[in-house]
C-alpha cells in the first residue's frame, strides 16, 4: 500500500486514501487479500491479491430444495 501510494504522489501529485486495510477472504477454496482505496479522484477502489488455495474441500453451505415448505 505505501508504494502504491508513493507512486500515485510522483505520478499525479495527490495521495490515496485507505477505505479499508488489507484484510485476507476466502471465497471457495480461494485466498485472497483484499483492500479499498480512493484514488487521487476520490474514486473507491477495490485491490484484490490471489493468495493461494486451501487444500480442503470447501462445502457450499446450500441444502438442496425439494420444493416444499413455503408459504404462499
Amino acid at each position: 500500500m505505501d508504494d502504491l501510494n508513493k507512486l500515485s504522489i510522483s505520478t499525479f501529485g495527490k495521495s490515496m486514501r485507505v477505505a479499508l486495510q488489507p484484510t485476507k477472504r476466502i471465497i471457495g477454496r480461494d485466498v485472497y487479500e483484499m483492500a479499498f482505496i480512493y484514488d487521487a479522484d476520490g474514486t473507491l477502489v477495490e485491490l484484490l491479491n490471489w493468495s493461494g488455495r486451501l487444500e480442503q474441500e470447501v462445502g457450499s453451505g446450500w441444502e438442496p430444495w425439494n420444493g416444499e415448505g413455503f408459504v404462499l
